[in-house]
């Protein structure tokens, strides 16, 4: 963990196999481990900031050092600038709260968010912090908005404009993000084409329980 504190952290390089080698292919070939002169950032995914988030807090939970605690907010802190903190009129769905993938990729609303708000959750209660309270449940209930259902009007209407024949029997169809390829329309772009059930709306049911396990009754 030292050595992620030392290395990583104070220079962003966020990186892991879907960074390059996933859907964004750029700099596959010549970045990996080097930054983009244009703007002195490397190529990043925000999972790693995830991860490193994540073992930081067990860090202190097990150690109650407070370095560990630190560092592990202020990654916390990088991570949160990938979620959607304002709804964009070229958006067609709803986005509030939801999480973005690479700083070089264009999907919104991934389902990573499922995984991400337990871990918000926690720091916000250990912290007690309000911001972070409201970011994780918002970032929970942006994990069910991709799904086909009546209670998601605005993405039921997307939905049907790309695949009219959806109907009761479709319901629970859930696209793992929005946007994938970069555009969005009102005639549907943007929707998708599969639904997978561990990366989609199985995740987003099971954050809900494993949140609700932990956390209680969520209003």
């Amino acid at each position: 963990m030292d050595a992620v504190i030392r290395d990583i952290i104070p220079t962003g390089r966020w990186e892991d196999f879907a960074t390059y080698w996933s859907c964004s292919r750029y700099g596959s070939q010549d970045l990996v481990g080097k930054k983009v002169s244009r703007n002195n950032m490397y190529k990043q995914n925000n999972f790693s900031m995830f991860w490193t988030a994540e073992a930081l807090f067990e860090c202190f939970r097990l150690t109650k050092e407070e370095r560990y605690l630190g560092c592990g907010q202020r990654t916390l802190d990088e991570l949160l600038m990938t979620q959607a903190s304002w709804q964009p009129p070229y958006m067609y769905v709803n986005v509030l709260g939801g999480f973005g993938v690479l700083n070089a990729d264009g999907e919104w609303n991934d389902s990573r968010e499922s995984l991400f708000a337990e871990l918000i959750l926690q720091y916000g209660k250990l912290l007690n912090s309000r911001e972070y309270m409201e970011r994780g449940f918002a970032a929970l209930k942006a994990s069910f908005v991709m799904m086909y259902c009546p209670e998601n009007p605005q993405t039921k209407v997307q939905w049907e404009k790309v695949y009219p024949f959806f109907g009761e029997r479709d319901y629970g169809f859930t696209m793992e993000n929005y946007g994938h390829g970069g555009r969005t329309s009102p005639e549907g772009e943007g929707m998708g084409e599969f639904t997978i059930y561990d990366w989609g709306n199985g995740a987003a049911a099971e954050a809900y329980n494993r949140i609700l396990d932990k956390l209680g009754k969520i209003d």
